[in-house]
């Protein structure tokens, strides 16, 4: 209710009150005459009636001519009365008593002729004067009921005129009600607006007053808050123009010393190639030097070349993007496969420094969207680059997802983080964090500066939340336009080669331990394969979920953390799949192979894997010829006490197929897990499930890289626990830490031999 609207109720209720005050005076006042008055003749009639008892008294003892006389005149004024009382009463009661009245009186002149005229005889006259007597009480009583009723009457209307005249007095009480509220709201409005006028102009311009209702206070002050919105905007506008101009200034400076700082940084990162470069031509041109030390010169020459055009590639990608010459070549592409080729090109040099490197795909990502495939490489792979670069310990995860109708792809670290007055210049060219980070980690600075221009060239955008000490993400976020495959390329003949050959897969490998993966997934990509690695069955079954179309193959370990190999293969068949599963286990018993092919396997190999037998079993079941053999295989042998620790066939085979640097990092990670797996099971004791696991993990581990006397004493133990024969369990402990010890130290041997090949 606005402030008129109450001023005008006020004035209403006021005018209402005194109305009805003015007006039920009045009237009561005029009913009240009224009744006093029908009072007043009611007991006059009383009184009448009295006299005229008193005057048949006096004539009766008297026989006074006088009392006669008075008693007539009476008598006529009562009947008078009386006839003019029945003409303005209207109450049915008072008309009935004034009828009675009337008539009892009209009787009187009868009755007083009578005893006029038995005057001579005192008993007539007697009778005469007792019976007017009887008849005036009667008219008494009822002159006095009359005046009762009257009397009742002036009460009621005394009554109704206390009430009429409260009510009044109520509305005014109303209406002092609603004058003072009108009134404090009108104070404390003004008030209000008075102190936020007084703080707006005294600079707080982002001071705002409260609009409570909708009367003229809160027009006004939504209309003050208006004002000052605009005052807020305008200064804002003025200081960002200023601060604009600030920091063009600010930025132009710094542009200057990072230029000049380029300049020395680039000096340096050019002459240290190039210093390579010349001075391994030099020691080239000598043809007395040997045939491997010139090798090891060219490959180290060659190194150098790339670095030198990859700084070239830099400047010239910055210049051209400087210079509006980018061009966007777009296409179909996959975004899941892109992200997991540049997850494998960086993984090897974050296993060099011990880092996790992982790439997350969201479920509802979607299969091909169009862009420019190489730019977005380049993209992904500076920020990668990045990551394992800055990170010493810990983990780097690529993620990419669906955002709506955006693309987002994140890159996540554990690294040094960056501080935040850094953030604002990270995307400035020939900008690094300090000239410390050059000295430690080199470059030129030019890799996130790309990077930006490359996505605002997609319509995109990239953004970076980071902390010292708590690492960093970098988010790009790229229009999300979905397209269809781009048409199949022609696929050119196979070369022929050792092992079995077959068109290239998409294989999935599902596997728990580490070193597995590098083994199985190396002897894949040696043979030509595409790899995906997932840890555990649920994480398969989300994969083939996801690109159930894109896969030709799963191997699939049984026993895994989450979810293992037989349920997952049971979920994956249930929801419809029909790509082959082939199982690859330390499982090898008749049972255990046919619990892997009722689960839905089409196949199994037997850990530790050779390349020659994974090859194989991969080339039936990529001509989607899946065998079945009933043939249980014959039961592993324990492990015989003079049985030479290390099988060096098996060995040099795997070396043959991965090299001497993969060799060596499987074997430095089989070492280190050999001795802390063989711990556990000595620590298990009764824990025969606890046994079985870790035994079933040394199978393949120490089998795969020919450990063979330590995997078949576990395959033994394994077993054994299986059963859950606690005696032969404690039986086959027993030679278990001499057998581990005797692996570690051959394999110690085969590491340093390795090495020190490698560095001659």
């Amino acid at each position: 209710m606005n402030i008129r609207t109450r001023i005008t109720t006020t004035l209403v209720f006021a005018a209402v009150a005194l109305v009805m005050s003015v007006a039920s005076a009045l009237w009561s006042w005029q009913w009240m005459g009224q009744s006093t008055a029908r009072v007043t003749e009611a007991q006059a009639l009383v009184r009448s009636v009295f006299e005229l008892s008193l005057l048949v008294h006096e004539y009766a003892d008297t026989g006074s001519e006088r009392a006669l006389f008075q008693w007539q005149r009476s008598h006529e004024r009562l009947s008078a009365e009386l006839e003019r009382l029945r003409g303005g009463i209207q109450d049915p009661v008072d008309q009935a008593l004034l009828r009675r009245l009337a008539s009892d009186n009209s009787l009187m002149m009868d009755g007083m002729v009578r005893m006029t005229q038995a005057h001579t005889s005192p008993d007539a006259a007697r009778v005469a004067q007792d019976t007017l007597q009887l008849r005036y009480n009667v008219m008494a009583s009822d002159a006095d009921r009359l005046a009762a009723h009257a009397n009742e009457r002036v009460n009621a209307w005394g009554r109704l005129l206390l009430v009429l005249q409260v009510l009044p007095l109520l509305l005014l009480a109303v209406t002092v009600a609603l004058a003072t509220a009108a009134s404090r709201r009108v104070l404390g409005g003004l008030d209000r607006i008075a102190d936020g006028m007084a703080a707006i102009g005294q600079g707080r311009l982002d001071h705002r007053l409260e609009v409570a209702g909708k009367d003229e206070f809160a027009v006004l002050s939504a209309g003050v808050n208006r004002m000052a919105e605009q005052l807020q905007t305008l200064y804002a506008d003025i200081g960002g123009k200023v601060e604009a101009l600030s920091n063009a200034k600010v930025q132009a400076e710094a542009a200057e010393r990072a230029k000049s700082a380029f300049l020395a940084n680039m000096s340096h990162e050019i002459r240290t190639p190039l210093n390579a470069i010349i001075g391994f031509a030099d020691l080239l041109r000598d043809e007395k030097a040997p045939l491997v030390e010139r090798e090891k010169w060219l490959s180290l020459q060659m190194e150098a070349s790339r670095a030198l055009v990859a700084i070239v590639d830099d400047v010239l990608d910055l210049s051209k993007i400087e210079a509006g010459r980018l061009e966007l070549e777009m296409g179909p592409l996959n975004p899941a496969r892109l992200a997991e080729s540049c997850i494998a090109l960086l993984a090897p040099r974050a296993a060099d420094k011990g880092l996790s490197v992982r790439a997350e795909m969201s479920s509802d990502l979607p299969e091909w969207v169009l862009g420019d495939e190489a730019r977005l490489r380049q993209v992904l792979l500076n920020l990668l680059s990045n990551a394992v670069k800055f990170t010493s310990k810990g983990s780097v995860v690529l993620s990419v997802a669906r955002m709506g109708v955006q693309l987002r792809l994140s890159v996540t670290d554990t690294g040094m983080g960056i501080p935040a007055d850094r953030l604002k210049h990270l995307f400035m060219p020939f900008s690094q964090l300090d000239a410390s980070v050059t000295r430690r980690f080199g470059g030129t600075g030019l890799g996130l500066a790309i990077t930006k221009r490359l996505v605002e060239a997609m319509q995109g955008r990239i953004e970076v939340k980071s902390q010292p000490g708590s690492g960093s993400r970098f988010e790009v976020t790229l229009p999300l336009a979905v397209t269809t495959a781009p048409p199949p390329e022609a696929e050119t003949p196979a070369t022929p080669a050792a092992l079995p050959s077959f068109r290239p897969l998409s294989i999935l490998l599902a596997e728990d331990v580490f070193a597995n993966q590098m083994l199985v997934r190396t002897i894949l990509e040696k043979a030509g394969h595409s790899v995906i690695v997932v840890e555990n069955g649920a994480d398969a079954i989300m994969t083939v979920t996801r690109d159930e179309d894109e896969l030709d193959l799963v191997l699939m370990d049984v026993q895994m953390p989450v979810m293992d190999g037989m349920e997952a293969t049971r979920r994956i068949r249930q929801a419809g799949y029909t790509l082959p599963i082939l199982a690859l286990t330390a499982n090898v018993l008749r049972e255990e192979r046919e619990a892997c092919l009722d689960a839905g396997m089409n196949g199994h190999v037997a850990k530790p894997v050779t390349p020659q037998a994974l090859n194989q079993a991969i080339a039936e079941i990529a001509g989607f010829r899946p065998t079945r053999t009933d043939a249980a295989p014959a039961p592993p042998a324990a492990a015989d006490p003079g049985e030479p620790a290390l099988d060096q066939e098996i060995l040099d085979n795997l070396l043959l197929v991965v090299g001497d640097d993969i060799g060596v990092q499987l074997l430095n990670d089989a070492l280190s897990s050999f001795r802390t797996r063989v711990d556990t099971i000595m620590a298990a004791g009764n824990d025969l499930e606890r046994v079985e696991r870790e035994a079933h993990s040394l199978v393949s581990s120490a089998g795969n890289l020919g450990f063979m006397a330590l995997s078949r004493r576990s395959r033994a133990l394994m077993n054994a626990a299986a059963e859950g024969d606690g005696a032969e369990v404690a039986r086959l402990v027993g030679d278990l830490p001499a057998l581990c010890e005797a692996a570690l130290a051959m394999g110690h041997r085969i590491i340093a031999k390795l090495s020190a090949d490698a560095a001659e």
